[in-house]
């Protein structure tokens, strides 16, 4: 994939539109990379000036305590932005992002958005509505994580992961960290797993979880 078709992608998967104005936006502020997998775009606490759009891969975000231990924030997959935090000019970057494989990116110049976005009201609305979606897509995840049940969070999360096309999942990570994700222990976990699977919604090979009909609470 060259920048033009990423920069496409992102425009409609974010966005919503490839109008032309749009796209001579992002070739402004944007520039295209592709990253190795374990590899680090930007550390907890650093000061940043890049947002980022996932064109293809997976990235983990996630936060370290006094003791080292890493807690799990999210695990962005293709056509998620993330470091939007970054539109407020200033701010650190509040967690590590590291890439789970080898990954393509879209990087933007958050000063020089920020600058067109003052510009022009009709890309400043574009960014407000996008940005909208992602606050009620964390209220959701955070609604997930404090009133439902261990089941119910990870039942929430195969469904978001799941494509139109395929039935197959492939976590992005080992059980363990996706069990600290949705706020549980490993054991735990394992134990709503192999309850799904006695039941016959899923199938679970290594990574790889399988929909064998639809998931239901």
């Amino acid at each position: 994939m060259d920048k033009q078709q990423a920069i496409d992608l992102f425009a409609t998967g974010f966005f919503g539109s490839c109008e032309p104005e749009l796209i001579d936006v992002l070739n402004k502020v944007c520039k295209y990379r592709k990253v190795d997998k374990k590899q680090i775009l930007f550390m907890e606490g650093q000061e940043g000036t890049s947002i980022f759009f996932l064109v293809k891969g997976s990235i983990k975000l996630y936060r370290t305590n006094e003791e080292g231990r890493e807690a799990v924030v999210h695990f962005v997959k293709s056509g998620e932005i993330f470091a939007e935090i970054l539109l407020q000019l200033g701010l650190k970057y509040p967690v590590t992002s590291m890439t789970l494989e080898d990954s393509e990116l879209m990087e933007m110049d958050a000063k020089k958005l920020e600058e067109i976005i003052m510009d022009d009201p009709k890309v400043s609305m574009r960014v407000i509505g996008a940005l909208a979606k992602r606050i009620k897509y964390f209220i959701n995840l955070i609604e997930s994580l404090t009133i439902n049940d261990v089941r119910s969070r990870l039942v929430n999360w195969l469904k978001s992961q799941k494509k139109a096309e395929s039935k197959v999942i492939t976590l992005p990570v080992p059980k363990g960290e996706l069990a600290l994700l949705l706020g549980t222990t490993a054991e735990t976990f394992s134990r709503v797993l192999k309850k799904l699977t006695e039941e016959g919604y899923i199938e679970v090979q290594g990574r790889e979880i399988k929909i064998l009909k639809d998931l239901t609470n």
